[in-house]
């Protein structure tokens, strides 16, 4: 790698690796995915965090891991040190990091640090782990055989991550609609989404009875993805971790050593070089599965019959094509 840098902060530690021919595809890149992987870590830390953003123009692009890092911690401070160090990285060489979009999963840290180092970027949560952190709470609520076997219990609670393809200003009325249609024992699945993602948590009644509410954790123009279509990004981090699943199978065990995860990081800069290169000359990029450029057809019809739909309706075609 052309840039490498060992960062001690406190007690916590960061090793960074990038180019400057990567620095300067982040520059150019209206967007950027952030994820992290635990599996694959050398000993000392607790996760590979990689940013991942278009490359090699503008009509046939990959989306390709730019920077990777080490870290030994998932603190808000820490990322906030990792992208100052990046910023830093990119002054160097004559750039400035810009982003217009980052998608991240809901952690707390890294959004809060994005919008303190990128302030101009608006963070977007990803759509894939919004449907997983709701899975998760079918499974605490202890509806993962009804979810399994029940399919309108199924459909209905897919609703909920369906509202992220209305405008957030819509998001909260149609939460409303289908709250009311779910059953009794989806309550605690409906509370949580209500508290963290719609409404907020409620701070007090007052004797007229209007409900006074905490923000929500993550506000509907964080995950809703409308926006995603007309600036043509994606909603999911799938391409990214579909990358996740081809490095743990390259890395092969959990536990590796320093050198041999520098050296598999050698390896994987090279072929993103080859990938930008097959962009650069024309290629097309990769096609998707036959299974996914189907549904992608299906939503996209859906979208086109928003006008003469119910948002109810809206939400039930949606939920058709999404799975958690």
């Amino acid at each position: 790698m052309h840039f490498a840098k060992d960062i001690t902060d406190g007690t916590q530690r960061i090793l960074l690796f990038t180019t400057s021919e990567n620095l300067k595809w982040l520059q150019e890149a209206k967007f950027w995915i952030m994820d992290g992987t635990f599996k694959t870590v050398p000993t000392l830390f607790r996760q590979l965090y990689s940013i991942h953003a278009p490359a090699g123009g503008s009509v046939n692009f990959r989306i390709v891991p730019l920077v990777y890092a080490l870290m030994t911690m998932k603190s808000e401070e820490l990322y906030q040190r990792l992208f100052q160090e990046l910023n830093e990285a990119a002054e160097e060489h004559g750039l400035e990091l810009k982003p217009d979009f980052v998608l991240t999963d809901f952690e707390k840290g890294s959004i809060n640090a994005v919008k303190s180092e990128f302030s101009s970027a608006q963070s977007k949560g990803c759509h894939f782990h919004l449907g997983q952190a709701v899975y998760r709470q079918v499974q605490d609520a202890g509806l993962t055989q009804k979810y399994g076997t029940d399919e309108k219990f199924s459909l209905l609670i897919r609703h909920i991550p369906a509202l992220a393809f209305l405008s957030p200003l819509e998001i909260p009325d149609a939460f409303d609609e289908v709250k009311a249609l779910l059953p009794s024992d989806a309550e605690p699945i409906v509370q949580w989404f209500e508290n963290n993602y719609v409404h907020g948590r409620i701070k007090r009644t007052l004797r007229n009875g209007t409900i006074k509410r905490h923000n929500p954790l993550f506000p509907p123009e964080m995950w809703s993805v409308f926006d995603n279509m007309e600036f043509a990004f994606p909603r999911t981090q799938n391409k990214v971790e579909a990358w996740h699943r081809r490095w743990e199978i390259l890395i092969a065990r959990s536990h590796v050593g320093i050198f041999t995860m520098i050296k598999q990081i050698q390896k994987e800069q090279n072929e993103v070089e080859m990938e930008i290169e097959k962009s650069m000359r024309g290629e097309p990029a990769p096609k998707k599965r036959k299974e996914d450029e189907n549904r992608e057809f299906r939503i996209q019809n859906v979208i086109a019959d928003r006008g003469n739909r119910s948002t109810i309706d809206f939400l039930r075609g949606i939920a058709h094509n999404l799975s958690l």
